[in-house]
């Protein structure tokens, strides 16, 4: 019997950040979940190849094509170096009917603007934290917004620009906060209140009946005085770094059942007004008066063996290869479910060429 093919896609980023300092963790970083997802799809008995989206289209396309995959294992964060074209990437397998895991482009493309995101949730009266969104030339106004805010830009993930500064008490630091991304990230700027309280990740797994994982929280209580308590990118991927000490996860959360249970409620509709697929994770504070607060939505995220949502995973009582066994199936799944497919998938080179 022959084994399913899986053809895990990659990207490998800049090893430059937008504002041009050097990136010393993300290639590495990138290089390692990989191999580690290769291993953990063989030992489920998977015939497993992988590609590095790299080559200019005509060429991706025809190793894409000639790879003959059953499915392909959506790896990609970004394209040619650019954060805003992951969604591209998904929706070039769209155009070739070839199924893939994660979510569809629309919603990669949406939930990675925080901005839209953000007035999504207000739409399905989500409470999220007041907003604006500031257009580099704009004059800037701040009705209705009180310090201290966060300011980060608008469509980067993985915490990327977000640093102490982040955390913004005046409007001096505000000003200085936005030019230095204005400058750094030539992109608009979300600023929002910061809400005093808890954070937790909430991660779903499922389609037609998601399912809440055990939640995650990143516990605070250790940081230094004069600190901010924020998960910025030094605590993410910086270790030795203070902040990367001072937050820990902690897996499940210690909550109440009525907060356990109105949070997954409020994550598991995010999931689905956004039409997340397959996998993601939602963020929310905890304000101290008990109100949770949405801040984003991550569709597609890290899915390294240390990363959140893993360890979600793993309280869930999945081994690793288990949890990514599931991402695969719930991905075929839809593929078996959908409509047959409009035309073959074949290399550029067999096909006609044109009278």
């Amino acid at each position: 019997m022959r084994k399913l093919s899986i053809l895990i896609l990659y990207t490998l980023p800049s090893p430059l950040f937008p504002d041009g300092t050097p990136d010393l963790i993300g290639q590495q970083s990138v290089r390692s979940r990989l191999q580690a997802v290769q291993q953990a799809l063989r030992s489920l008995g998977y015939s497993v190849k992988t590609l590095e989206a790299d080559d200019e289209l005509p060429s991706l396309l025809e190793k894409i094509l000639s790879a003959r995959a059953d499915l392909i294992f959506n790896l990609c964060e970004e394209f040619f170096g650019q954060t805003r074209l992951e969604m591209n990437l998904a929706a070039l397998l769209e155009l070739m009917d070839i199924p893939f895991t994660g979510s569809p482009a629309l919603v990669l493309a949406l939930s990675q603007d925080k901005g839209k995101t953000k007035s999504i949730f207000a739409h399905y009266n989500i409470s999220t934290p007041f907003f604006r969104v500031w257009q580099p030339g704009e004059k800037e106004s701040l009705d209705g917004l009180r310090f201290p805010l966060i300011v980060k830009p608008l469509r980067e993930d993985a915490s990327l620009g977000i640093d102490n500064d982040a955390f913004v008490q005046d409007e001096k630091s505000l000003n200085q906060q936005v030019q230095k991304i204005y400058q750094g990230y030539k992109q608009s700027v979300l600023v929002e209140e910061y809400i005093d309280g808890r954070e937790l990740n909430v991660s779903i797994l499922g389609n037609d009946h998601p399912q809440v994982l055990p939640i995650s929280e990143i516990d605070f209580s250790s940081m230094p005085p004069g600190l901010p308590r924020i998960c910025g990118y030094s605590a993410k991927w910086v270790e030795g770094s203070q902040e990367f000490c001072h937050t820990v996860p902690r897996c499940p959360a210690l909550l109440s059942p009525e907060i356990e249970k109105e949070i997954s409620g409020i994550s598991l509709k995010v999931y689905q007004v956004m039409e997340c697929r397959d996998y993601a994770r939602v963020d929310i504070r905890l304000s101290r008066d008990g109100i949770p607060y949405v801040l984003e939505v991550n569709a597609n995220p890290d899915i390294s063996p240390d990363a959140g949502m893993v360890r979600s995973a793993r309280a869930a009582g999945f081994t690793y290869p288990e949890f990514l066994g599931r991402i695969v199936d719930l991905a075929l799944a839809r593929s078996h479910a959908a409509q047959p497919r409009r035309r073959p998938r074949v290399a550029l080179s067999e096909r006609e060429p044109r009278a």
